[in-house]
């Protein structure tokens, strides 16, 4: 989406979308994958980078680590305040072009945010920038197979824009579907190299769910490292 467009839907959606995401599938898969690639953070400067309602800024707090969470709406970052109780530090800014020192942070997260950007680069050569040596990135896309559920006959060889329907929320917006080569050549560029890759799907002791949340990822969570 253009950063303004982004910036005013979820102004307007962010009670509604904080509270679908609660009640939503990504809570029991690429949650808890991020938070398993993460590992152990206490003391660790964290940037949870498009933070939205806060829910891996909550955990990783929790957990012991140091945050920082940024977001382009305001909304979002005023309910992440509120769910982190007081603790962390948010405040409005664009992942692509915030100012942060080098070195900053440890570990970045950066969770279904990424489709909104255009261009992937700056986004990694800004993490890169930000993390200190031998710092990890963790970030999460929509997999590959979501956008062909919703498109059949999907073009998986171009980047493009996808409209998407937000369950719950009752808005339609779009994103930037990047083939998978892109991201990863983005992270070489940027000095980051792939350490795990992760297609978490529903387990089966969480009942009630429709069929497709046990056999069809809906996320794809990358960890890279940044190199010396």
């Amino acid at each position: 989406m253009k950063k303004d467009a982004a910036r005013t839907l979820y102004n307007r959606i962010g009670d509604k979308y904080a509270e679908n995401k609660s009640l939503g599938v990504s809570d029991l898969t690429e949650l808890p994958s991020v938070m398993r690639l993460a590992g152990d953070v206490r003391g660790l400067r964290a940037l949870d980078a498009g933070c939205g309602p806060g829910r891996h800024s909550e955990q990783l707090i929790r957990r012991g680590a140091r945050v920082t969470g940024i977001d382009v709406s305001d909304e979002m970052v005023a309910l992440a305040r509120r769910r982190c109780g007081g603790r962390g530090e948010f405040r409005r800014a664009d992942f692509t072009r915030a100012r942060f020192a080098a070195e900053s942070f440890d570990l970045i997260v950066a969770s279904l945010c990424l489709m909104y950007a255009r261009d992937p680069r700056p986004a990694f050569r800004n993490f890169a920038r930000w993390l200190a040596p031998e710092g990890r990135l963790i970030f999460s896309l929509y997999h590959p197979v979501r956008f062909f559920l919703k498109t059949p006959g999907f073009d998986f060889s171009k980047s493009r824009k996808v409209w998407i329907h937000l369950a719950g929320c009752d808005v339609t917006v779009w994103n930037y579907y990047h083939p998978l080569e892109k991201y990863f050549e983005a992270m070489r560029a940027a000095g980051l190299a792939p350490a795990r890759v992760v297609e978490p799907v529903l387990s089966r002791r969480h009942k009630g769910w429709s069929e497709d949340n046990y056999l069809v990822p809906r996320s794809l969570v990358v960890e890279a490292r940044k190199l010396r």
